[in-house]
């Protein structure tokens, strides 16, 4: 698992950020993204889980977590890794962030630009019903062939 948070990180935060609590400027809420394990490295439990739930999924495809937010999703990472409100899946599994709010995110495999393009609409702070944001984001990257947890 990585947990380094140094500067050279992809995660670190701004100077002025920080805390458990949500910045009261912001509103609404971020989905994120977070690329796990591959595939072969979960327990043959786990993979049961992963393949139940997408069905569709290539073999060798990354494995994502997909959750939602009102903090930074730095901030939200870094609590995952901590234990803190974690999924256990992103605390033990977690490898790399994907701010996919932020334009052009980097999945670490090739995705068509209207994926990408569709994923941030979604994902970008917004006062929409997170839930209905999150299972499309959710549904968009398994109908890519990918492996994706999500609550």
């Amino acid at each position: 698992m990585i947990t380094d948070l140094t500067p050279d990180s992809p995660v670190t935060p701004p100077d002025n950020e920080g805390g458990h609590t949500p910045d009261a400027t912001l509103r609404g809420t971020i989905l994120y993204v977070v690329r796990l394990d591959y595939f072969g490295a979960f327990p043959a439990a786990k993979q049961a889980k992963l393949d139940e739930l997408n069905p569709l999924a290539r073999k060798k495809a990354p494995v994502f977590y997909v959750g939602q937010t009102r903090l930074p999703a730095w901030k939200r990472y870094e609590n995952h890794l901590q234990g803190y409100r974690a999924s256990r899946w992103v605390e033990k599994h977690g490898q790399q962030l994907i701010k996919v709010d932020e334009w052009k995110p980097d999945f670490g495999v090739a995705v068509s630009a209207d994926t990408i393009k569709a994923a941030w609409r979604l994902a970008r702070r917004s006062n929409g019903d997170p839930g209905k944001r999150e299972k499309a984001l959710t549904e968009l990257l398994r109908a890519q062939g990918f492996y994706v947890i999500s609550n």
